[in-house]
């Protein structure tokens, strides 16, 4: 069977790919290459892309392509069914992978809401079938990842300890490759759930032993979010929250054992999460106690701008504006989605900062307490932050 394989080189579509390819041919489709191998087709679905010269002789498209921030729309929406649109015209058969709680009547989420439309096309359509995963745990993927780190911490705080749907890659992928050679046999929707570990249970059992958990209560969460709405640290987020809430995993009979059982535990765990997210963290106070502490210690603010200025009106102004702004800017680095911008700014600013100072006080480079070396450190985490993969 010849199937073509949407986002062969993600973590869902490269092991979907690594489970067909030894039976059958297998055309990757993605923005990258699988490495050492040749059968591979530029695709990007946030730009136009020529269906109908892809599908050529394809019996089966499978769909792994998906996003958790970005332009839902676009990906997960309008260029999957204008893809899948070239596939009816074909009588190709399709397998959109989409994700638990897409198949409510109004999904909580944009992600979710997106993949509902994209599913309800495929659901219509007599060689259409949804998968419908829970969180998709495995090697490399960056739910793991997130959950070892945090599994791996001597207290391990936890926002709820109810069920949660979970899937091991390779239940899942299993799952597809028999769903793929014996395509009658499956329902149209298909919900791929292992079955139900308590939150608490789950980590323990990925750090390997009975796990010290603090419960931070909701109201804590409740604020977070509301003061900042895009905060993302590793998978938490708003969004995240709010679908461990609102999910119930005894709606989902379970097609599996448990994920955790599938676990290797002498597995190295990566700390990369905790590294970034204390730099992150170190960079919102630095900035926004620059800005508290410039109105609080008014006087030495006045003094320093007095060494710039002589002007009473305009050394006023100049504290108040830099103080707003250091603290703006420090808030503003925790939305992901401007972060990278506003590292921008927070460099531009610094250097900016340093060079006034070099010219009208440069006697605070030998200053005991590190007025403007202290800099150099902070510009260099900025610029860390900055250049790190997501």
């Amino acid at each position: 069977m010849n199937i073509l394989i949407l986002g062969g080189t993600g973590f869902i579509g490269n092991s979907i790919f690594h489970s067909l390819v030894s039976h059958h041919t297998i055309i990757v489709a993605s923005r990258t290459k699988i490495e050492c191998y040749d059968n591979w087709r530029q695709v990007d679905f946030a730009k136009e892309n020529d269906w109908k010269k892809l599908l050529q002789g394809i019996d089966l498209v499978i769909n792994a392509i998906g996003i958790i921030e970005g332009d839902f729309q676009k990906i997960q929406t309008d260029a999957p069914l204008s893809l899948f649109e070239a596939c009816i015209k074909q009588n190709i058969k399709i397998i959109n992978i989409s994700a638990i709680g897409a198949e409510k009547k109004i999904p909580v989420t944009k992600f979710l809401q997106t993949k509902k439309i994209t599913d309800d096309f495929v659901l219509h359509y007599p060689f259409g079938k949804v998968i419908y995963p829970g969180i998709v745990l495995g090697k490399n993927g960056k739910s793991t990842k997130f959950f070892s780190a945090i599994a791996s911490l001597p207290i391990i705080p936890v926002f709820d300890d109810k069920t949660i749907p979970l899937v091991h890659i390779t239940q899942l992928t299993e799952l597809i490759r028999t769903i793929a050679e014996d395509f009658d046999k499956y329902p149209k929707q298909i919900f791929a759930v292992s079955e139900n570990e308590t939150f608490t249970d789950f980590l323990s059992a990925l750090k390997g032993k009975k796990g010290r958990f603090f419960k931070i209560p909701k109201f804590i969460i409740s604020i977070f979010f509301l003061l900042f709405p895009k905060a993302t640290i590793g998978l938490f987020s708003k969004d995240t929250v709010k679908l461990f809430e609102i999910t119930e995993p005894s709606d989902y009979p379970p097609m599996f054992e448990k994920a955790s059982s599938k676990f290797q535990l002498d597995a190295e765990v990566d700390y990369t999460l905790f590294i970034s997210s204390f730099a992150l963290l170190a960079i919102v106070f630095i900035w926004v106690w620059s800005g508290v502490s410039s109105l609080i210690a008014w006087d030495e603010s006045y003094s320093l701008m007095n060494l710039i200025t002589s002007n009473h009106i305009l050394a006023t102004g100049l504290i108040l504006l830099g103080s707003f702004a250091d603290i703006i800017l420090g808030f503003a680095v925790i939305n992901k989605t401007i972060r990278k911008k506003v590292l921008i700014l927070q460099l531009i600013f610094m250097i900016i900062y340093m060079l006034i100072l070099t010219v009208f006080a440069p006697f605070y480079w030998i200053h005991p307490f590190g007025v403007l070396s202290k800099n150099i450190p902070i510009i260099a985490l900025s610029c860390y932050l900055l250049m790190k993969k997501d």
